[in-house]
């Protein structure tokens, strides 16, 4: 368990776009990924809480959620501490939820240090993956002004996803980043692969007033003013007007776009173990993931029991389905 002053964050407010095609709920809504099921058992949203509170006291998870989302995670708010519901009024990017996370957490505990996690991605060892967020936290000097990031030792070389080169002859864990590479193609990945390149899992960790210095450097316009408006809000799971207002006009911010890729001399990178870590980034990493589990589906004895949620082995079923269908009559 960490220190008193190490928070966990659980970033849901994406739209999930990439897979519009499958998450789809009985009514034909769009489901954003993060609130959608995998054989029936608890959303992706659930299990990211659960990997958070395994890592920092339940007092000390939070969430960022959109506010056109409020349907579905409105039914995971008994399971976060009160005012760690952190509501965006609209998705503007990881960036942005990053940002607003840092100006609720910092009012509260000036002295805050982080880690983020994504809200979507799934995880077959989720015991080796809290080990290393764990070890991660642990290795984090105590005044450290380095962002710490994980990166997932690959399975393959697989070119939909991100890498994290490291610098060659760095220290035993933590190693500093060389630069990045996004969706190489499969040939470049085996190269990456073999010169010790992660993939990018996007769980990073830092101390607080450090991202707010580089949100100030980078864009001091969001910076500035959504802290003066968050000053002004005592709930942050009840959005102002003025923040409303705010999110309409300020720019989108990819945080390891627009961040992260700039600050490349001021990050480490720790390796985690084989964990069975998929993004469920494409409906290909989704179909490949449900035939991975179809070998253990829920039983009649499975704890979880019935769920609300869309499940996305049964949306796979149907597009294969469909595509038999298809063949059939060609």
């Amino acid at each position: 368990m960490q220190d008193k002053h190490t928070w966990a964050v659980v970033l849901a407010a994406g739209e999930g776009k990439r897979l519009a095609a499958l998450t789809a709920d009985e009514a034909g809504r769009h489901v954003p990924k993060q609130f959608c099921s995998l054989h029936g058992g608890p959303p992706l949203f659930g299990l990211a809480l659960k990997r958070a509170g395994a890592i920092v006291p339940e007092e000390r998870v939070c969430a960022v959620v959109a506010k056109g989302h409020e349907h579905w995670w409105q039914q995971h708010a008994h399971e976060i501490h009160p005012h760690n519901l952190i509501v965006q009024p609209r998705n503007r990017g990881t960036g942005n939820g990053v940002l607003l996370a840092l100006a609720y957490i910092l009012k509260r505990d000036p002295q805050a240090r982080l880690i983020f996690l994504p809200a979507d991605h799934h995880v077959l060892a989720e015991d080796t993956l809290i080990q290393a967020m764990s070890f991660m936290l642990a290795w984090m000097p105590a005044q450290s002004r380095k962002i710490f990031m994980l990166g997932i030792e690959p399975d393959g070389a697989d070119p939909e996803l991100g890498y994290i080169i490291p610098q060659k002859g760095a220290q035993q864990h933590a190693q500093g980043v060389r630069h990045f590479v996004e969706k190489p193609s499969r040939g470049v990945a085996s190269k990456l692969i073999q010169e010790g390149g992660l993939w990018n899992s996007g769980i990073f960790a830092a101390a607080g007033d450090l991202l707010l210095e580089l949100f100030k450097m980078r864009f001091p316009d969001n910076a500035h003013a959504i802290l003066a408006t968050t000053a002004k809000i005592a709930d942050p799971t009840n959005p102002s007007w003025a923040l409303g207002h705010l999110y309409g006009r300020i720019p989108d911010i990819d945080f390891s776009h627009h961040i992260l890729q700039f600050q490349v001399a001021d990050l480490q990178v720790l390796p985690a173990p084989h964990c069975g870590w998929s993004d469920l980034g494409t409906p290909h990493r989704v179909a490949e993931r449900v035939n991975l589990l179809s070998g253990n589906a829920r039983s009649v004895n499975d704890p979880f029991g019935e769920t609300a949620f869309p499940d996305l082995a049964d949306a796979v079923s149907r597009t294969d389905e469909r595509g038999r269908v298809a063949q059939a009559t060609v």
